[in-house]
């Protein structure tokens, strides 16, 4: 990761501390930290009769205040754990899996300039204000993690992503 990267994940992390799991209120759907559309997702899935459901994880990336997202290629899942690089192989209401570079407050200093490269499962959509949304994250196994960083990591936000104020 380039230290620029690193600083600037660190300082999302920082931003984010002032939140909680209930955030604030969310800007619409499909706009990411300055109004810009956030990336649809691919796919499509679901059946003639019913279309799939549009599902969005609540990210504080580059806004505090917090936006809709999906497949953000960086994501502040809590005020304690960032993921950045992710790179997501399926997203629906079902869940979402991808990979990414994993670091957070709980990890400092050792992940600062070297986070750790790791499996993320995104679940338990619920629905907030008539949307979507995933309320938690897991990590999976991964030989670059440490069991105590994994440990510190789990207590730190117990795999709960931040999600808009309903």
């Amino acid at each position: 990761m380039k230290p620029a990267r690193t600083i600037a994940a660190a300082a999302a992390v920082a931003a984010a501390a002032g939140c909680t799991a209930g955030g604030g209120a969310a800007p619409s759907p499909g706009s990411g930290p300055s109004g810009e559309a956030a990336p649809s997702p691919g796919g499509g899935g679901g059946t003639a009769s019913a279309p799939a459901a549009e599902v969005y994880v609540f990210n504080t990336h580059g806004d505090e205040s917090g936006y809709a997202d999906q497949e953000p290629e960086d994501l502040t899942a809590s005020e304690f754990t960032a993921f950045n690089d992710l790179e997501w192989t399926a997203w629906g209401a079902e869940g979402a899996q991808g990979e990414g570079d994993l670091s957070g407050t709980w990890c400092l200093p050792e992940c600062q300039d070297d986070p750790y490269r790791v499996p993320v499962e995104l679940t338990a959509p619920e629905t907030v204000d008539g949307e979507l949304y995933f309320t938690r994250y897991q990590v999976g196994e991964s030989d670059e993690l440490p069991d105590e960083q994994r440990k510190a990591m789990e207590e730190a936000d117990g795999g709960m992503l931040m999600r808009p104020e309903g």
